[in-house]
């Protein structure tokens, strides 16, 4: 490195030789020995300079090169890939000038980089940390909502829930209650009942979601469910009956268990009704709830009112929607109080070219079985 040095600063002494002194030592030497005049020598002496200057440009041109040679080679890699520019003490005053600024360039931009460095860092450990928090928090509030509306939020939070707007939807609605749940109510404590309603809600949740339902609400001891909202058109009623069917038959093997357990068994009954209704965000600025309101919801809960003990009854729109794929039994046109159109209800049996369950009472449910006006 040193040798490389000392052989352009060499040159560099030739160069500015050339430039500052020879062609004026070169001009008053002609002058004196020639005996020209001042006119003559002044154009002769500029004439000179010209020539020199041209010819120290031309070979600082063809340094170029070396000069850039000798400053790449004069940079030491650092760690963190920065460099500093290491030039001997003897240089000139303008180059150590130049060193020591870019030099202290250098040095400043390193403590910005580790700065920056540290904020970045930062930065991306709070936004892990909020992610986690967001994760946990959705992860607590899932259980509060239903999977598919769930879904539907945290897919679309950048709309601002767009796509949970109300809109027109063609669903069935299905409302499932426990018999004699307030006669029931009276011989256990409320830890006891707690405890009734959120193992027989485990499994009645997890039949409504594997047939495309999806679980509206829980009143009391009735669950409220709706089929249609992700599920194509002509599966809706199907889907819906589908599921009440494996409902009862889901009770009847709980019951089962708990009656060899020792515990209290009841029975169920289940209504369904098909129809248009709004869906979508219903309620407040501070409080809401994705869920569906119309007539339709209002048909399905006088429905379930006429089914008695595991019995699984369908509104005429209903049995209209399905009755290719179920057997069913006219229960009579239901005259509803304020409603001024009857609602016909059918009982159903069984899936067609299926055979029916044989359900052996446990309890008796005289008083869940309400009767039916028949429209003359």
């Amino acid at each position: 490195m040193g040798i490389k040095q000392s052989q352009f600063r060499k040159k560099i002494h030739l160069v500015l030789a050339l430039l500052g002194v020879l062609p004026y030592l070169l001009t008053a030497y002609i002058f004196m020995q020639a005996g020209l005049g001042v006119t003559q020598s002044l154009l002769f002496m500029s004439a000179m300079v010209l020539v020199f200057h041209l010819a120290g440009f031309q070979i600082l041109r063809t340094f170029s090169d070396e000069l850039l040679d000798l400053v790449h080679s004069s940079t030491v890699i650092k760690g963190g890939g920065y460099t500093t520019l290491k030039i001997s003490e003897g240089s000139t005053t303008e180059v150590t000038s130049i060193r020591r600024n870019f030099n202290a360039l250098l040095f400043d931009l390193e403590k910005l980089q580790h700065k920056f460095d540290t904020v970045t860092i930062q930065l991306l450990q709070e936004s892990r940390k909020s992610h986690l928090e967001y994760e946990r928090r959705l992860t607590e509030l899932e259980p509060y909502v239903d999977p598919k509306v769930f879904k539907r939020i945290t897919d679309n939070k950048a709309e601002k829930n767009a796509s949970l707007n109300c809109e027109h939807r063609r669903v069935a609605v299905l409302f499932l209650d426990i018999c004699s749940f307030t006669k029931m109510s009276e011989y256990l404590s409320p830890e006891d009942v707690g405890q009734m309603l959120n193992d027989f809600f485990t499994v009645a949740v997890q039949v409504i979601y594997r047939h495309n339902g999806m679980v509206d609400k829980f009143i009391g001891d009735a669950v409220m469910a709706v089929f249609g909202l992700t599920t194509p058109l002509h599966q809706v009623s199907v889907d819906a009956v589908n599921a009440a069917l494996d409902l009862q038959e889901a009770t009847h093997d709980l019951m089962k268990k708990w009656k060899r357990q020792g515990r209290l068994t009841f029975h169920v009954r289940v209504g369904v009704n098909t129809g248009e209704v709004i869906a979508g965000n219903i309620g407040s600025r501070d409080r809401m709830d994705y869920t569906v309101i119309g007539d339709p919801v209002n048909a399905a809960s006088r429905v379930v009112d006429q089914a008695g003990a595991d019995e699984v009854v369908i509104s005429g729109t209903t049995y209209e929607s399905c009755k290719r794929y179920f057997d069913t039994e006219f229960k009579g046109a239901v005259r509803v109080k304020n409603r001024l159109v009857p609602i016909d209800c059918y009982k159903v049996i069984q899936k067609k070219g299926i055979q029916s369950l044989a359900m052996t009472p446990d309890f008796n449910e005289s008083a869940c079985i309400h009767p039916i006006e028949v429209n003359q």
